[in-house]
């Protein structure tokens, strides 16, 4: 009925992506605030709807390639996409939490950024929207810090689950070589 090891599979590329967006957008944050001399913020304006398009492109893809897959069941598609969407906003934190990593460490606010308040703003209105069809008063602060949260760890914990295999196996085979 379901093919497991297509969704597993599925599961690990997202984990794959969570991971790669976070890192690449850290670092090219970085390196363009230190290449370019321009403040990390502007940096951060320029890297994150590259990466907010390069994830839709990606997860609409993967949509299209499941959709599209002749041999899988339709519960099979189903499960893919409903994941799909279910772990797109998470899937797009992942940038922004780099971009969060890089203010960080190059000690400025990200709130300056106009594509971070634009993202928190959109999210909060969906959210906000959601909650307000799921409870009766709902409490935007406390459903923004629920989703950061369960974003950062289905995003870390994906990312962990697709590296450490293969960390274990790259340690294990610089031991057997010393």
């Amino acid at each position: 009925m379901f093919n497991t090891a297509l969704i597993r599979t599925r599961l690990g590329q997202y984990g794959a992506a969570w991971l790669l967006a976070f890192v690449l957008s850290i670092l090219a944050i970085l390196a363009g605030g230190w290449l370019a001399h321009m403040p990390l913020v502007k940096v951060a304006d320029l890297v994150l709807p590259v990466a907010f398009a390069g994830l839709t492109l990606a997860v609409l893809g993967v949509m299209i390639v499941t959709l599209t897959a002749g041999r899988e069941t339709v519960a099979t598609r189903l499960v893919i996409i409903l994941l799909a969407l279910l772990l797109f906003l998470p899937l797009l934190w992942a940038p922004v939490v780099g971009a969060v990593g890089a203010a960080w460490i190059g000690r400025v606010s990200i709130e300056y950024s106009a594509v971070y308040a634009q993202f928190r703003i959109l999210v909060s209105q969906a959210l906000f929207k959601l909650a307000g069809l799921m409870f009766a008063n709902p409490l935007m602060d406390t459903v923004w810090t629920l989703f950061q949260g369960v974003a950062t760890v289905i995003g870390f914990l994906a990312s962990f689950f697709q590296v450490w295999p293969r960390l274990l196996r790259l340690l294990g085979a610089r031991e057997v070589e010393a």
